[in-house]
């Protein structure tokens, strides 16, 4: 399935396309006021009642119990919001999340995004739109099926907001979160994005097999349409593949294993390397994988082999990125 989003052009956005980034906002962050809201009248009514029966009697017993029901409920502080929608061609949202048209548009591939972290941590579904907010009733509690009630608090809008046919990411982690590349697919230029912000986010993303289009109006419509931009083809791409170093020397690799766990900071990484490295080589291509892997990322583990047959093997060298430091240890000598 591919989705979009709707961006304005500024220096951060570029950043995170250059470092395969999205930015998931709290709750707070978006721009409905009535975002997470829940009825909970169902739930509160029934808890009042077994307050009553286990000895509450004034009115702070039960206004206690009701400010605690609804901390407990609340989710605003425990979740980020990727916000995304299912057409590139809307004209009210060109004019409104993509700096009047000035801006750019991302599709992605949803199940390439989804990726990290998996099921426990990265939550996914189109939002619903209704009159009136979601119940939440005590079943809903007890049940505690975890996916029920982040649908509930998440995934409901009012019916004023179906125009932006939005589907939702919601992670455990709010602010940057990192995907694999190949998750982006293209780009979509808005009818007054400047030639200069063209051209830089082509030169930027053209090794990563990225298509680009530009938004056009339809002839006697207020329709759009989108026209592909042809670009110089880049076949042999060399991105995570190969980086140039000191004396016109270069780094071949292949990226074997990676996994990225965004709710937690932590990335493991294979890498089979094409010859053998020094210290200060290997330390290179660690600083160019955490970029464009896991630029976030607080806790790194690398394994590097220089033999296809060893990968389950003792790695030749092994590494870790803490606390902003990194550790080589060299398990053997070849």
């Amino acid at each position: 399935m591919l989705v979009y989003k709707y961006r304005s052009g500024t220096d951060n956005d570029l950043i995170a396309i250059e470092n395969n980034q999205y930015w998931s906002s709290s709750i707070q962050q978006l721009n409905d006021p009535c975002e997470a809201t829940t009825d909970t009248k169902r739930v509160k009514h029934f808890l009042n009642y077994i307050g009553q029966k286990v000895g509450a009697k004034t009115k702070e017993d039960f206004e206690l119990i009701n400010n605690n029901t609804d901390e407990v409920l609340s989710m605003d502080d425990k979740m980020g919001i990727y916000s995304l929608s299912k057409t590139p061609l809307d004209e009210l949202l060109w004019a409104h999340y993509a700096n009047s048209h000035k801006g750019f548009c991302i599709e992605y591939d949803l199940e390439v995004l989804l990726k990290n972290d998996g099921k426990n941590h990265v939550h996914s579904f189109p939002v619903v739109y209704s009159k009136e907010p979601p119940s939440i009733g005590f079943l809903d509690i007890i049940r505690n099926k975890q996916n029920d009630l982040i649908k509930k608090f998440a995934f409901y809008k009012s019916k004023r907001w179906e125009y932006e046919q939005e589907h939702r990411i919601v992670t455990s982690k709010k602010g940057l979160n990192s995907y694999d590349y190949k998750a982006l697919k293209s780009i979509y230029f808005g009818l007054k994005t400047s030639a200069s912000d063209k051209n830089q986010i082509i030169n930027l993303l053209k090794e990563r097999g990225v298509n680009f289009y530009q938004i056009e109006l339809e002839k006697n419509s207020y329709s759009f349409k989108a026209v592909k931009v042809e670009t110089e083809s880049c076949i042999d791409s060399n991105y995570l593949k190969e980086i140039l170093i000191s004396n016109g020397k270069s780094i071949k690799f292949e990226i074997i294993k990676s996994k990225i766990f965004n709710s937690g900071g932590i990335g493991e990484f294979k890498v089979l390397l094409k010859q053998e490295l020094n210290k200060s080589e290997i330390e290179t291509l660690i600083n160019y994988l955490k970029k464009n892997l896991f630029n976030e990322g607080k806790v790194m583990f690398f394994e590097f082999f220089t033999d296809q047959n060893e990968i389950d093997n003792l790695p030749w060298v092994s590494a870790e990125i803490k606390k902003g430091k990194i550790e080589i240890q060299f398990n053997y000598e070849k």
